[in-house]
C-alpha cells in the first residue's frame, strides 16, 4: 500500500469562520488531515462545516489536539485545579509541565496525574460522542503530550474501556529526522535557533515514545514541521519536500507536514484573549503564506 502524506493542519475549530479558511486548503489545495481543539465554542458548527467538506469522513483524516494551553477545562474547574488559574483557564506551560515531569513525586505526581487523566477523558469525550468527529489520531496543542506524565496518561485514558472502540492508529512525535534538512545547506542556515531549541527538547522523550506507542500497534508518522514551526511556507516545502518524502518511503511510513493556516481576525476570537503569545500566533501573517503554501501544492507529490 502507498505510503501517506498528510498536509496537515493544526488548531481547527476555534472559530467556524476560521474552520471554513482551513478547510479552503482542503477545497482548493493540498490539505487532507486536521487537528481538533476540542474545548471551543465552536466545536458543534465547526463539525457541521467539516462534514459538508468532507461528508463520508474519507477525506480528511481527523485528530484530537489534546488542550492544556488556552481556554478553560473540560473537566471543570474545580476538578483540575493545578492546571488552571483563579479564574479557570489553562495557564502552565510546557515548561511548567515539563519541570513538573522531574519534580513530581509521590501524592504530588499521583494527583497530577489523576487530574490530567480526568481531562484527557473529557476531551476524548467531546469529540467522539454526540459531537463525533471521527478521530483516528492524537497529537496536541503545542506538543504537551510528549512529556512522559502526560504521554503515559494519555496511554491509560485510551486503554480505558470507555475509548477502546476508537481504535486510535496514529499518534504524533513531533520530532523531524534531521537527516533530510542536514542535506540542504541554505535551509538548514534558515531553521530559527528556538525552533532548534524545541526540537532538541522535544527529541529527549521521541525514543521513549515511539517504542510504548509501536508496543502497541500505533504508528508514528515522520514528521516535517518543527524545524520551520509557523514557517512553512511555499519555498520551504518545496525544497525539503522530497528529501523528507525520501525518508519517510525508505522506512514504508507515512508522513506528516504540520502546517498552522488558520488565522484568526481579532483578539475576541481567542479561547484566551489576555495571553499576547496567543494573540501574535494566532494573527501572525505566516498563517496566511501556509495557507498560500497548502492551496499551491500539488496532491499527487
Amino acid at each position: 500500500m502507498k505510503n501517506k502524506i498528510w498536509f496537515h493542519a493544526d488548531d481547527f475549530g476555534v472559530t467556524t469562520e476560521q474552520s471554513e479558511r482551513i478547510l479552503g486548503c482542503c477545497q482548493n489545495g493540498a490539505l487532507n488531515s486536521i487537528s481538533v481543539l476540542p474545548n471551543t465554542p465552536a466545536l458543534r458548527e465547526s463539525l457541521a462545516v467539516l462534514n459538508r467538506c468532507d461528508p463520508d469522513g474519507t477525506r480528511i483524516r481527523r485528530v484530537l489536539h489534546l488542550n492544556f494551553v488556552e481556554g478553560k477545562p473540560l473537566a471543570g474547574a474545580e476538578n483540575v485545579p493545578d492546571l488552571v488559574d483563579d479564574s479557570g483557564y489553562f495557564n502552565r506551560s510546557f515548561i511548567h509541565f515539563f519541570r513538573w515531569n522531574f519534580v513530581k513525586r509521590g501524592a504530588g505526581r499521583r494527583e497530577l496525574a489523576r487530574q490530567l487523566r480526568l481531562e484527557i477523558a473529557a476531551q476524548l469525550r467531546v469529540v467522539t460522542g454526540a459531537c463525533d468527529y471521527k478521530i483516528t489520531a492524537v497529537d496536541s496543542h503545542q506538543h504537551y503530550h510528549m512529556i512522559p506524565i502526560v504521554f503515559d496518561c494519555l496511554m491509560e485514558v485510551l486503554g480505558e474501556k470507555e475509548f477502546e472502540h476508537l481504535r486510535i492508529r496514529q499518534i504524533r512525535i513531533p520530532v523531524d529526522p534531521a537527516a533530510p534538512l542536514m542535506r540542504h545547506a541554505q535551509m538548514r542556515r534558515g531553521v530559527p535557533k528556538m525552533n532548534w531549541v524545541k526540537w532538541c527538547i522535544l527529541k529527549i522523550y521521541a525514543k521513549r515514545n515511539k517504542k510504548i506507542l509501536r508496543c502497541k500497534g500505533i504508528d508514528t508518522p515522520v514528521f516535517f514541521g518543527i524545524f520551520y514551526t509557523c514557517e512553512m511556507k511555499r519555498e520551504v516545502v518545496e525544497a525539503l519536500l522530497p528529501a523528507y518524502k525520501a525518508y519517510a518511503d525508505k522506512r514504508d511510513q507515512d508522513l506528516e507536514l504540520m502546517f498552522h493556516p488558520g488565522n484568526l481576525m481579532a483578539s475576541h476570537e481567542l479561547l484566551d484573549a489576555r495571553s499576547k503569545e496567543l494573540v501574535a500566533f494566532y494573527m501572525s501573517d505566516n498563517r496566511y503564506y501556509e495557507a498560500e503554501c497548502l492551496k499551491l501544492l500539488r496532491r499527487d507529490f
